[in-house]
């Protein structure tokens, strides 16, 4: 009896955190959400970056959750991280996020910080800043001229000011991983382009892990897409798509069409091939804190990567069948493959020094 309630709030937890994107989704109707006139619209206060409490990770804080207790400041290299669209509920009208309400504070910590940021937490001290993020709705089209350019501009800002704040208090000449996923991505994108490329601090770059995002060639003027396992200076990107047959019948998160030209790495084997196999999969991380490995095959890549579903056990299985939409996994589903792949990033650029 006691299993098959812990597997239910397992249930439970996998749905809220895939939901939280909108993944769960199978209808294309529109959705109608709740907004405010962006003219009367009047965002909550810009965070201090100067206080801990500002961050969602940092290597200073007093007070660490278990997954964070190794992150102490004493690696060779630092980890900023961007965390992706979480405020999407369509009943709030606002346009950004409160950074000082402590409820959504802690469901940013306990679900992206918890099963995407840690990938990258042996690999470097990490660096999380809460920002105002925009809104989900924002990317929607209907809301983009009326206000949505300037939510991105805003959130942006916060993530600016706090990347120079921790250049300047925390960094202390340390080589960087810069990652984010979807809206984090995004911004991480606009990041490397004002600090990193063809600039000074583009020679401290290990890494920009860059999924749930478009990138094209033309994005970057020196930084390019890496196709080695140990390349260093570079930006990796993708998104990830169940195989389905008719792609129009869902409200996927990102449009497949929206992807043409973008760029693709592989998240499993780090290089130009086009598919992987079951047994070069290192491990997708599930909502129980367990690693499955060899549970993930690229079938095929087209501006994305394509699987089927994740072979685990049946229980999981059933799981994963209900999900039509994996972009909120473009990181659980490899968080193995990444964690492992930032630690020998990291070995590389300094064996080169």
């Amino acid at each position: 009896m006691l299993a098959k309630i812990i597997k239910f709030h397992i249930i439970i937890l996998f749905m809220t955190l895939f939901y939280s994107c909108g993944l769960l989704k199978e209808s294309n109707n529109e959705i109608a959400y709740q907004s405010i006139n962006h003219d009367d619209y009047k965002p909550t206060s810009k965070p201090n970056y100067n206080n801990i409490d500002s961050w969602l990770a940092h290597p200073y804080q007093k007070e660490k959750l278990s997954f964070l207790k190794e992150n102490d400041g004493s690696k060779n290299a630092d980890v900023f991280f961007i965390a992706p669209t979480l405020f999407s509920d369509k009943k709030n009208e606002n346009w950004n996020s409160d950074v000082y309400n402590e409820e959504f504070r802690n469901y940013l910590i306990n679900s992206t910080i918890k099963f995407q940021a840690t990938a990258w937490l042996d690999a470097g001290n990490l660096y999380s800043p809460n920002y105002r993020q925009a809104h989900f709705r924002v990317f929607d089209d209907r809301y983009w001229e009326i206000g949505g350019k300037k939510t991105l501009e805003l959130a942006y800002n916060d993530i600016r000011e706090a990347f120079l704040i921790y250049m300047k208090k925390y960094n202390k000449g340390r080589p960087i991983i810069i990652a984010g996923h979807s809206q984090g991505a995004a911004h991480a994108v606009t990041l490397l382009k004002e600090f990193f490329d063809g600039k000074e601090l583009q020679n401290k770059l290990i890494a920009a892990y860059l999924p749930g995002t478009k990138i094209t060639e033309e994005d970057f003027f020196d930084l390019e897409l890496m196709k080695d396992p140990l390349e260093t200076g570079g930006y990796l990107t993708w998104n990830t798509f169940k195989i389905l047959k008719n792609y129009q019948k869902y409200d996927l998160t990102i449009p497949l069409d929206w992807l043409e030209g973008s760029q693709v790495s592989n998240p499993v084997l780090w290089d130009d091939s086009e598919t992987s196999d079951y047994k070069s999969h290192r491990g997708l991380y599930f909502v129980n804190e367990k690693v499955y490995k060899k549970s993930v095959k690229i079938e095929y890549t087209d501006y994305a990567i394509f699987l089927k579903m994740p072979r685990v056990n049946i229980f999981k299985t059933i799981l994963f069948s209900f999900l039509k939409d994996y972009h909120k996994g473009d990181i659980n589903l490899f968080w193995e493959d990444i964690r492992l792949n930032a630690i020998e990033r990291v070995e590389s650029y300094f064996s080169e020094l």
